[in-house]
């Protein structure tokens, strides 16, 4: 099957999953991850992951944060930093405590296998989150501000803890000291500072005033890849360097005429294949051997992050039904839950069985993630909405 005819069924069937999922009371994620079940391995095998898709769909989970930063509010971002460094510290403690416990006393695993599996169950990823609270109307909202800054805290601890594990328990000969790998973290949020105060502003105001067409646009989409290209050299995630970029583009007077002209490039071409890559990830071969530790490991992934992650909301005054949503918001495991699976896998900490175990929890975690979110966010509106008519009803009668 050529690309274009796989671009073509992935663009067609997701446009078509979308509109039933929303139809059923969905969030449209939904509809589009089970596309890539549905002519994946798993089922169909009408396409499987190859390079072609492992590129667009890189660029498509690029351009999703990139859009979540750009209608981001980076006050509230500013406002929320300690619930969402304390959600983010109690989100990796939890869930990786309760996994290590769990492959160590009930699966026997090695201390050090055990570790690692800890540490795949540490990571989320809210690029599924984003859209589901995008759609929602949830982003700037004091939940959404939490689970973004939260994912931002998230991604150091994971990426500071991966490099302490394979210190301890790796190769001596391919050690990192601890210090380096952390210079270029601190070194990157400063320069990507400096970026969105003096250089962004000034680099935008150039391309509008250039005599080519959409320039604007493109200026746009050259300061999210060369952020997001500069995230990775510093060892960061590249999704982080572009919800950067699109964080300090949101604090100039282009945001809006941008985020209108940017969204229909993601939505209409990049972002769907993006969620199909996702599914296309599972496969149920073998997956009866292993079935009893995917249940257990699937149900220590989501309420490790869900109860660990609503505990430290709940720490500063967030309602339950808040909390809830927050915890929800960073069940979703992603990019940096499979590069610690492949550090286990090539360290031979895991064998290959467990390494597929893994990735089957990851993409599970993160269809069941939208599917909570929806869940607490309709919940959320509910009450809001009783409470709104009782006070009306006060109001009434106090005129009356």
């Amino acid at each position: 099957m050529t690309y274009l005819v796989q671009l073509f069924l992935i663009l067609f069937l997701t446009k078509i999953a979308a509109h039933f999922s929303v139809k059923l009371n969905m969030p449209s994620v939904i509809g589009e991850l089970l596309v890539g079940i549905l002519i994946g391995p798993a089922i169909f095998n009408w396409i499987e992951p190859n390079t072609f898709i492992n590129y667009f769909s890189e660029l498509g989970v690029i351009v999703l944060m990139f859009i979540a930063g750009l209608e981001g509010d980076l006050k509230l971002l500013i406002k929320y930093w300690a619930p969402a460094l304390t959600v983010a510290t109690l989100g990796v403690i939890v869930p990786t405590g309760t996994a290590f416990l769990l492959c160590h006393n009930m699966f026997n695993f090695s201390i050090k296998a055990s570790v690692f599996m800890g540490l795949v169950l540490s990571a989320t990823s809210v690029s599924i989150t984003i859209q589901v609270l995008k759609e929602m109307n949830k982003l700037n909202t004091p939940e959404g501000a939490i689970i973004c800054g939260a994912a931002v805290a998230d991604d150091i601890i994971c990426v500071i803890l991966l490099g302490i594990c394979t210190n301890i328990f790796g190769n001596k000969e391919n050690n990192t000291s601890i210090i380096k790998m952390i210079i270029p973290m601190i070194l990157f949020f400063v320069i990507v500072v400096l970026i969105g105060k003096y250089i962004v502003p000034k680099f935008l105001s150039i391309f509008d005033d250039l005599n080519a067409s959409e320039s604007d646009t493109s200026g746009a989409m050259i300061l999210c890849f060369g952020t997001a290209a500069l995230a990775t050299a510093m060892g960061m995630s590249d999704v982080l360097g572009a919800y950067f970029a699109g964080l300090a583009i949101s604090e100039t007077k282009y945001k809006d005429r941008l985020a209108s002209k940017i969204e229909p490039i993601g939505y209409a071409v990049f972002i769907p294949v993006f969620f199909v890559s996702i599914g296309l990830d599972i496969s149920f071969k073998g997956m009866d051997k292993d079935l009893l530790f995917i249940i257990l490991l699937i149900l220590t992934a989501i309420l490790g992050k869900q109860i660990g992650c609503g505990i430290g909301a709940k720490f500063f005054n967030l309602n339950w039904t808040q909390a809830n949503i927050v915890g929800a918001g960073m069940v979703s495991r992603g990019e940096m839950a499979l590069v610690v699976a492949n550090v286990a896998l090539s360290s031979k900490l895991i064998d290959q069985n467990h390494y597929t175990a893994m990735i089957v929890v990851t993409v599970i975690t993160t269809l069941i993630a939208p599917l909570i979110l929806k869940v607490f966010i309709t919940k959320a509106d509910s009450k809001s909405k009783k409470q709104s008519l009782k006070q009306d009803k006060v109001s009434s009668m106090l005129e009356k």
